[in-house]
């Protein structure tokens, strides 16, 4: 983990620089993202989501080798990304983010600018699904990790979802900090989450990723269409034997009375021999 310069200390990075040095280099190890990658890769899935924290404390140099991680997931026409709390860490972090994700980040060309902000909600459809993107990546005080949608970003998320329905696409909408309480403690919530909740409900999707938790999570939000499943994995690097490092994969089939019918599976790695193995699929 290299700084370039005494710019790029805060004292958001300095407790970060301690919490990696004494405990989290030690969770978190790179040769288990990779094995993961590797396996994901294999498994050639049609577009990967990925929903943010690609780096411990948003340096340069981590965003530029995170540039890495995501071109060996696939071209950005196939990969979708949001950021997360950790990569929220320094004044220059939109500069050094657009830049280097830029591709990633971009709505499509055919869905228009994104809404609200330079980037965000971000739109990309591919065959039968919309994949809504959100930020909640916002600068925080040390002692929090909590995330923000924004008034910019919900104020027209109603009405694109809306459209996006009416068009008959399957919405999977992503945000890293997950838009439910379950499993999230309040220095850690998500601070207009019920907010975001409010207008699910009302517009309606048909599944949330997210990311944040570092550990496998379900939830459901209530919407007139029915239960919206809201889905979490642990970390893609987690050596933690109660929680490793996991992915899901979705298969998303035809609709049938007006809904899509979703099946997941969850690919866990093994930390002792290193296999990742996939979990039966279950219907959502």
């Amino acid at each position: 983990m290299r700084f370039s310069g005494p710019r790029e200390w805060n004292a958001k990075r300095a407790f970060g620089w301690i919490s990696w040095k004494t405990r989290r280099r030690r969770r978190y190890r790179p040769e288990i993202a990779a094995r993961l990658i590797d396996d994901l890769v294999a498994s050639e899935p049609d577009h990967v989501a990925v929903t943010g924290d690609l780096t411990h404390m948003g340096l340069e140099a981590e965003v530029a080798e995170a540039a890495g991680w995501l071109a060996r997931l696939g071209p950005p026409e196939r990969v979708t990304l949001v950021p997360g709390n950790h990569d929220a860490q320094g004044e220059a972090r939109d500069h050094e983010l657009m830049d280097a994700w830029r591709p990633y980040l971009n709505s499509d060309a055919a869905e228009g600018p994104a809404r609200g902000g330079p980037f965000f909600p971000s739109v990309r459809v591919r065959g039968p699904i919309a994949l809504v993107g959100l930020s909640s990546a916002v600068r925080t005080p040390v002692h929090l990790a909590t995330g923000r949608a924004g008034e910019a970003q919900l104020a027209p998320l109603a009405d694109l979802l809306s459209a996006l329905g009416a068009r008959g696409l399957c919405r999977v909408v992503l945000v890293h900090h997950p838009p439910t309480r379950a499993d999230v403690s309040w220095r850690r919530r998500l601070e207009d989450g019920d907010a975001l909740c409010a207008i699910l409900t009302r517009a309606g999707a048909e599944l949330v990723l997210h990311g944040h938790t570092h550990r496998a999570t379900r939830d459901a939000i209530a919407s007139a269409s029915g239960a919206i499943p809201v889905l979490g994995v642990p970390a893609t690097s987690s050596a933690i034997a109660s929680r490793p490092a996991a992915y899901q994969v979705f298969a998303i089939g035809e609709r049938s009375g007006g809904r899509f019918e979703i099946a997941r599976e969850l690919h866990e790695i093994d930390l002792t021999t290193a296999v990742v193995r996939a979990r039966p699929a279950e219907r959502l």
